[in-house]
């Protein structure tokens, strides 16, 4: 069963290196001071974490990871420097994406503004608004990518510079995220 979660930004992409990381930031930027900004970045690839990061729950199926470096080229770092006020990363196969939503829905409001970046996630709740970000000219999209493509609220294209669709549309008011008419 697939619940609604108003106060979550979905962004996912058609692959890697596509600009999801850097529209989050964009936007994070333009929101700079406006909310509690939480991110929540989640890969389904596993590795060595830096040491930056603090663990706040590791079992054998995920790692729950609390960002406290803004310095550095990772994208837990950029969404920090950004301005979000909490950066958590995540490593999760797609099977146990419930046990980290379980986590999140225990320290998180439904009243604080969330950008989380995952592909998965989109299976399991209806975010207040889903973006689909792929890079322009791509045609390797990959086949789960075109499906969550039908769902997405906004497809933007990313050149390798810009994006067709700039972060000043978008919104958090009333607790939940919209494009501005």
């Amino acid at each position: 069963m697939v619940s609604s979660k108003r106060n979550i930004l979905l962004i996912t992409g058609t692959g890697r290196n596509v600009g999801k990381t850097l529209f989050a930031c964009r936007l994070i930027e333009k929101l700079k001071c406006e909310n509690e900004l939480v991110c929540i970045k989640i890969s389904p690839h596993f590795h060595e974490l830096s040491k930056e990061l603090e663990i706040i729950s590791e079992t054998d199926n995920f790692v729950i990871a609390k960002e406290t470096s803004k310095t550095g080229s990772k994208d837990s770092n950029r969404l920090f420097r950004a301005g979000s006020k909490k950066v958590y990363y995540v490593q999760a196969k797609d099977d146990h994406l419930t046990e980290i939503l379980s986590y999140f829905e225990k320290i998180l409001s439904a009243e604080t503004p969330v950008i989380c970046e995952s592909g998965g996630l989109r299976d399991l709740i209806e975010p207040g608004l889903f973006l689909m970000i792929n890079k322009k000219d791509n045609k390797n999209i990959k086949t789960r990518a075109i499906g969550y493509g039908k769902l997405a609220d906004k497809w933007i294209e990313f050149n390798g510079e810009n994006f067709n669709f700039t972060a000043e549309n978008i919104s958090f008011t009333n607790n939940e995220w919209k494009i501005k008419d």
